[in-house]
Parts: structure tokens; C-alpha cells; sequence
């Protein structure tokens, strides 16, 4: 599909309609990457603009574009939503947070049959390994969808939540809640929210998180903020296999069915 027209030697790009509502409601810098480019073009153009932000003070994050995510974005606009309220909101202790969340996951099975050493004894044979951002790959695996990379014009990676409100349905937690997580992943981690879509949410290391015990302990983590990364996302639905995952890799990924 041709994506670029010429008018009066004007280059006009043809986006989709979802892409310019998000344009509209996300008001930063931003690039388009249109339907079919190349993963690795978007993921070499987010690592330049997360070493650039540094020097110039935003924080890049990709954006797939698709009508669900356009749509809960009408939040942005809406009276009841302050980004500025969110900002400021007072910090919460998001490592007990995250606690109370797995132990309440823990307890969702009555007959008590559902407990940690079930979820955490089988390994698979070998673990995957993420070192690239995908969330915005196509199911065909040709290409991508339509991605969004905008420069959010703040200092701490995790106020782009702030400005990429995802959440607050189902199990996936509230921007507030989300923002507090990110900021103690951030200072603890250096872990940077770097991808989005409606449901979905990356995060990018510089390095690994190799410590078998303290990576045993972040899955934990994982499974609380997003339990089907575990009952969705690996082959043997256990904590373990998502905790060799992070000692591997320096890209974190979260899909909330």
C-alpha cells in the first residue's frame, strides 16, 4: 500500500485514521513508521532517540497505533484525567504494592492447590531470550503495524505513563499504579517503559538481570504486575521459566489478555 502523495511537490504521508487521533491527543515530537517497515529500523531509531533524549530531555517511547488504543486515549482529554495530578501524585511504596498483588493471586484458587512451588518447580529446555522491542510486529511476522515513536517531553522514564495512560481495566493496573511500578523498576533496575499498544507493554535494560536469586524474586514481580506473563506468556506457566527469561534478556514484556 503507497503511503506517500505529492501535492504541489508537498510530500504528504497517508497514515491511518487511528495514527492521526493518537497524533492529536499525544501532542510531541514524533515518527512515523508505517505498516511493513522493518523491526529493526524502529528498534536502531528508538535506541537514537533514547541516546539523544538524554542529551535533550524527553524519554522516546513506540506507540503501535490501532483503534482501541486511540479510543481509551480520549482519556488525555477528558475532565476526570489530569496528567499534571498524576505527576505530582504522591509516591507509593510499589514494591509492597506489588506484594499484596501476587498474594492475592496466590489466593485465587480455593482449594489451595495453586501455591508458589507448583509455579515456580518445572524449567523449559531453553528459555527465551529478548533483546529487542516487538510488541508492534505484525502476526504475519512480515513487518510491523503502524508505530508512533514520540520524544515525551519529561526527565524520569516513568512519567511517560503519565502521557500513555494504558491500564485500569481488568488486571492491568491504573496509570497511577503503573507509574509508581516503573519509577521503582527504573531506580532499582534501570528498566525503561519503551513500547505500548492497547494491551501491551515493553520495557528495555541496558544490561540483563543475571542474578539468579534476585531474578527468581523480579518474576515474582512480574507475575503480580501481569499474572498472564506467566498463564499466557510461557511454555511451562511457571514463575521459574519467566525468571531464567530476565536473567537473559533486556527487554521485558507484558500482555494483559
Amino acid at each position: 500500500m503507497k503511503n506517500i502523495k505529492k501535492s504541489n511537490e508537498t510530500v504528504k504521508h497517508i497514515y491511518k485514521e487511528s495514527t492521526e487521533e493518537i497524533l492529536s491527543k499525544v501532542d510531541c515530537p514524533h515518527q512515523v513508521f508505517v505498516q511493513g517497515s522493518s523491526a529493526e529500523a524502529v528498534n536502531e531509531a528508538y535506541l537514537e532517540a533514547a541516546a539523544r533524549g538524554r542529551e535533550e530531555g524527553f524519554v522516546p517511547i513506540l506507540v503501535q497505533s490501532d483503534e482501541t488504543l486511540a479510543e481509551w486515549l480520549g482519556i488525555l482529554s477528558d475532565e476526570s484525567y489530569s496528567r499534571e495530578a498524576i505527576l505530582r501524585q504522591e509516591k507509593m511504596d510499589a514494591e509492597a504494592l506489588l506484594k499484596e498483588w501476587y498474594d492475592d493471586n496466590m489466593e485465587m484458587d480455593e482449594d489451595g492447590s495453586w501455591g508458589e512451588e507448583e509455579l515456580s518447580e518445572e524449567m523449559p529446555e531453553e528459555a527465551e531470550v529478548l533483546d529487542c522491542l516487538t510488541s508492534f510486529v505484525g502476526y504475519s511476522g512480515d513487518g510491523i503495524e503502524e508505530t508512533i515513536l514520540f520524544e515525551i517531553p519529561v526527565q524520569n522514564p516513568w512519567e511517560v505513563i503519565a502521557w500513555m495512560p494504558m491500564g485500569g481495566w481488568n488486571e492491568c493496573p491504573a496509570a497511577s499504579e503503573m507509574m509508581e511500578v516503573c519509577r521503582y523498576w527504573y531506580e532499582k533496575y534501570g528498566a525503561v517503559p519503551a513500547a505500548f499498544s492497547h494491551d501491551t507493554l515493553e520495557f528495555m535494560l541496558d544490561r540483563p538481570v543475571d542474578d539468579e536469586e534476585t531474578a527468581y524474586q523480579l518474576a515474582r514481580e512480574h507475575y503480580a504486575f501481569c499474572p498472564d506473563r506467566v498463564d499466557q506468556g510461557t511454555a511451562t506457566g511457571t514463575i521459574r521459566e519467566v525468571a531464567e527469561c530476565i536473567r537473559l534478556s533486556r527487554v521485558w514484556f507484558f500482555w494483559w489478555d
